[in-house]
């Protein structure tokens, strides 16, 4: 099965038109997002509207999107992201909450485990950023490989037999079967790692192919929407930079 995996949408439509066209031209035949479908941006229900048509097989409820719908305190959020959160709520339509609510904290296909945070106490939004982090993680999940998001840094972490854990510098590889792997499939909305541009992950599960793609959009026409909604010209400037 080839999936196009993706995280961390935030309502940026621009990104994730992009992304979904890229996907579909890469042959993605099932779509699996690992949460925060809103907050930040401007366009929170026409990107739900997007993430809908595609019928992701599994998507997993991201912590703004559980303070969306109130499974999470705004207190736990910087004053930007809180005040996106209360517009966003403002936003959304019925069937927008009701498919946000029926979001569940993990997912599993197989030997795939789905989870946005971490698979330690998901519902708790830990980050996983250090190899430190990782080792842990990998006694917290079942088969061969978990994906997540969260940290808006895309990488593939790889646990090999004897239990040792690196972080892969490449990009695109073939994974091995006598390994197992974490990978974060970076963030299609709003990019952390000094890169702006828009995030997201192939995988045959057949090959155990897989690519961490980047892509181009038109972030400085979602940066326009977000200060002509009132939102934080941080989150807008954010867009440029990849920080």
């Amino acid at each position: 099965m080839k999936y196009g995996l993706f995280s961390d949408v935030h309502s940026n439509l621009e990104a994730m038109t992009a992304v979904a066209a890229a996907m579909k031209s890469e042959g993605a035949e099932e779509y699996l997002c690992l949460g925060d479908l809103v907050g930040y941006y401007a366009n929170p229900a026409e990107t739900l509207d997007l993430i809908e048509s595609l019928r992701c097989w599994k998507t997993v409820l991201g912590n703004h999107d559980a303070a969306c719908i109130g499974k999470m305190d705004l207190t736990r959020f910087s004053a930007p992201a809180a005040q996106a959160i209360r517009w966003t709520q403002t936003q959304l339509k019925p069937h927008h909450f009701e498919l946000l609510l029926s979001l569940r904290y993990r997912e599993e296909i197989g030997e795939i485990q789905l989870v946005h945070s971490s698979p330690l106490e998901c519902e708790e939004w830990h980050y996983m950023t250090k190899v430190e982090d990782l080792e842990r993680n990998f006694r917290h999940f079942q088969g061969f490989i978990c994906f997540f998001g969260h940290v808006h840094k895309p990488f593939i972490a790889e646990q090999k037999i004897d239990g040792s854990v690196k972080i892969l510098e490449e990009t695109e590889t073939t994974l091995r079967k006598d390994c197992r792997y974490i990978v974060n499939v970076g963030s299609v909305g709003q990019p952390r790692d000094g890169n702006p541009q828009t995030c997201y992950v192939m995988y045959d599960s057949d090959s155990k192919k897989i690519a961490i793609r980047r892509l181009d959009y038109d972030h400085a026409t979602t940066s326009k929407k977000t200060l002509e909604a009132g939102l934080s010209d941080y989150l807008a400037q954010r867009l440029t930079t990849g920080k």
